[in-house]
């Protein structure tokens, strides 16, 4: 019997037991779709994960800064905008922002503190993750035109105004300097900041003293694979620009966040795999038990069959291929699901999915489907070739 003929039987078969087979077509439907959509969004979402500021906090960033202590170095410490523009060409950084800082006062009306005061540009909120929970940031305009605004950290408003004042548009003295609140910073996972004073770089330089030196170097890594090779280019990069103070250097991270943040994308892909992986493996089940069923229900025409010449192997070939089709025409329904919901995932998270990873899961839901019909089907297909010709057609 020619390899057609065997499919055109397989088929016809598929055809008139439809009903029987239904719910083992949907299982494998649903589990291919789901190994496409989880496959081809995994990576898209792991992606835009490692440049979600707000869940990452400050796991991907590194800081470049001195070894402040007088005590062990007369050297304080600073870099150059060179050093910033070094950083910049190297692969793997999404954003560097310098800073510099000092300590000073903070008065309004009658009450006076002290606390630190940073001269940030306008991408060091997008470098490093801070919040502004009323008003706005500092921006390019504020850093072009040396604007005397500033954002100020929560506990610094808390301390100097009074309870249940609005704080946007009011005036308070920095380091003796006039400047306008623009921003209140809130939630931020430095808790530092709270008690400190942002500004322009550009009017930190200008009119307050000791401020500027760039003391700070924040680095921003494209994702967390990153940062421990771009620690060490760091550092390498900053030593080869001012040698005679690399033992100085201090270039920070946070492995252990990273290494915490891994951990539980790992746990969460490896359960949604080992879902897919037991759906499928249910879906293998059902097609080995109705093939059974099949096998036993025709058991006297195999028994027909073999005794008007059918060999073995053509009774294997039968059921092996009406199970490949089982399998085969619930991973193409599942690659169909897959293709829309990855459509509409792709729409409703807002990302990008990579076009290979996407045809190479289409295929991996093809030769998936594939193995499991021959896998599944193996044990019947052998049971029905093997059975004898003359007890098979005496079966009732």
């Amino acid at each position: 019997m020619l390899t057609s003929d065997l499919l055109t039987v397989s088929l016809r078969q598929l055809y008139r037991n439809r009903r029987r087979y239904k719910s083992v077509i949907i299982g494998i439907a649903l589990g291919i779709s789901g190994f496409v959509t989880v496959l081809t969004l995994g990576d898209s979402v792991e992606s835009d994960l490692g440049h979600n500021l707000e869940l990452l906090g400050a796991a991907t960033i590194l800081k470049a800064t001195y070894d402040y202590d007088r005590s062990k170095r007369w050297h304080h410490g600073q870099y150059y905008p060179r050093d910033v523009k070094n950083l910049r060409t190297l692969p793997g950084v999404k954003s560097v922002s310098p800073a510099v800082w000092s300590f000073q006062n903070f008065s309004y009306g009658t009450k006076t503190i002290s606390g630190k005061v940073m001269g940030v540009e306008d991408n060091f909120f997008d470098t490093f993750y801070v919040p502004v929970s009323k008003g706005r940031k500092i921006t390019a305009a504020d850093d072009r035109r040396r604007r005397s605004v500033c954002v100020v950290g929560a506990k610094v408003l808390e301390t100097l105004l009074p309870p249940n004042t609005e704080p946007l548009g009011h005036k308070m003295m920095v380091g003796g300097h006039t400047f306008e609140v623009v921003g209140v910073l809130g939630g931020v996972e430095d808790k530092t900041l709270l008690e400190s004073i942002i500004i322009p770089l550009s009017t930190a330089r200008s009119r307050m003293d000791n401020m500027y030196e760039v003391k700070d170097i924040y680095v921003r890594a494209a994702n967390w694979d990153l940062v421990a090779p771009l620690h060490r280019e760091i550092l390498k990069t900053l030593v080869n620009s001012q040698p005679g103070y690399s033992e100085s250097m201090e270039v920070k991270y946070y492995p252990e966040r990273i290494q915490t943040i891994k951990k539980t994308v790992w746990l969460v892909k490896l359960f949604l795999y080992s879902s897919l992986v037991v759906t499928l493996l249910l879906g293998g089940l059902g097609i080995t038990n109705v093939m059974l069923g099949a096998v036993r229900e025709r058991t006297t025409e195999i028994g027909l069959r073999k005794a008007v010449g059918a060999t073995d192997t053509m009774i294997l070939s039968q059921f092996l291929l009406e199970s490949v089709s089982i399998s085969m025409l619930g991973a193409v329904l599942g690659m169909g699901v897959g293709f829309a919901s990855v459509e509409i995932l792709k729409r409703v998270m807002e990302t990008v999915p990579v076009y290979e990873v996407f045809v190479a899961s289409m295929l991996g839901g093809v030769v998936f489907g594939a193995i499991l019909g021959v896998v599944s089907g193996l044990v019947p297909a052998r049971k029905a070739s093997r059975l004898d010709a003359a007890e098979a057609m005496r079966f009732e």
